[in-house]
């Protein structure tokens, strides 16, 4: 009777493959997404780097200026629909791309996203700050804090 529970009891746990699985490495949402800057013809841009078999939701991608407004940016990249679990039927980017904008004055400017690891998890909304310097009425430097 006991090696018959025993016997049972390791088949209940082989099928939760997933403690078994050699890949149970989750990345941080820092190392899934990295981000980085740029200046174009007095425009920012700011480039997302995506980890493999990850992904960000596009409609999740939200820029603020200091008065809590949202800023409209131009999406440069390849975008697909996925049903999802959560959100249903939703665009979503799964390789890098980029995002433009103008800053228009704007000394700091809030970056909102989100994305998942596939089939794992999904990150929670992530929050980032553009910090935009200026040399007169030109941008001098952009950066992520």
């Amino acid at each position: 009777m006991k090696k018959k529970l025993i016997i049972v009891s390791f088949f209940s746990l082989l099928s939760y493959a997933q403690i078994f699985d050699s890949n149970n490495f989750i990345p941080s949402t820092e190392e899934a997404f990295t981000l980085s800057t740029d200046i174009e013809n007095q425009s920012i841009l700011v480039s997302f780097k995506l980890a493999p078999a990850t992904y960000i939701y596009l409609d999740k991608i939200i820029l603020k200026d200091s008065k809590d407004s949202n800023i409209n940016f131009k999406f440069l990249g390849k975008k697909e629909e996925k049903e999802d679990v959560f959100f249903g039927l939703i665009e979503i980017v799964d390789s890098d791309f980029k995002i433009k904008f103008a800053s228009e004055d704007e000394e700091k400017i809030s970056l909102n996203y989100q994305g998942c690891y596939k089939n794992k998890v999904c990150y929670p909304s992530k929050m980032k700050n553009i910090v935009i310097k200026y040399d007169k009425k030109s941008i001098s430097s952009v950066k992520i804090d």
